[in-house]
């Protein structure tokens, strides 16, 4: 199972790939950048991830534990901040990467998880075992806001710049219709 979240991280840093530019260090975070996407990510000591990934003018969280999941069902999962507990659903989905397909428990990026998140110092996420158990993971929050923050706003500049460079495009001369 360690062998299963190493294989996610170096997958994670093969998929997105980054100049000194493009990925920075944020307390315990990181935010990177490829193909239009910004992904702003930690791990619970090489064994577990949390992430959110933005892309086409949405942004989602994912949860990476270790455990494998059936593509499209849906997870139950236990949040818990200094705000209090918050049950979510997970979708398990695929993602392709360069060296395979890895399985993520995706869940929504809501105004009120991001800021539970935003006022704590840790989460904690509770994933239920079919034994009746639960597993674990403990995630530090130092420097979420920050990574958020650099991700949210490179990729706004950059649709910025996009549609200035639309604007300031020469553009074909229509014909007079008369």
């Amino acid at each position: 199972m360690q062998r299963f979240i190493v294989l996610l991280v170096l997958i994670f840093s093969v998929v997105l790939p980054a100049s000194a530019e493009e990925k920075a260090e944020h307390g315990d975070w990181t935010s990177q950048f490829l193909d239009g996407m910004g992904e702003a990510s930690t791990h619970e000591n090489g064994i577990s991830m949390l992430g959110m990934l933005c892309g086409n003018g949405s942004c989602r969280y994912y949860f990476a534990n270790g455990l494998d999941c059936e593509p499209s069902v849906n997870y139950p999962l236990m949040v818990t901040t200094d705000v209090g507990a918050v049950p979510l659903e997970a979708v398990c989905e695929p993602m392709t990467t360069a060296n395979g397909e890895v399985m993520l428990y995706w869940f929504a990026e809501t105004p009120y998880l991001n800021e539970a998140f935003v006022k704590t110092p840790a989460i904690g996420i509770a994933f239920p075992l079919t034994n009746g158990e639960f597993k674990t993971s403990r995630f530090s929050m130092n420097g979420f806001a920050q990574a958020v923050e650099r991700m949210v706003n490179i990729m706004r500049d950059g649709k910025a710049q996009e549609s200035t460079q639309e604007k300031d495009a020469p553009r074909e001369p229509r014909a007079d219709r008369t």
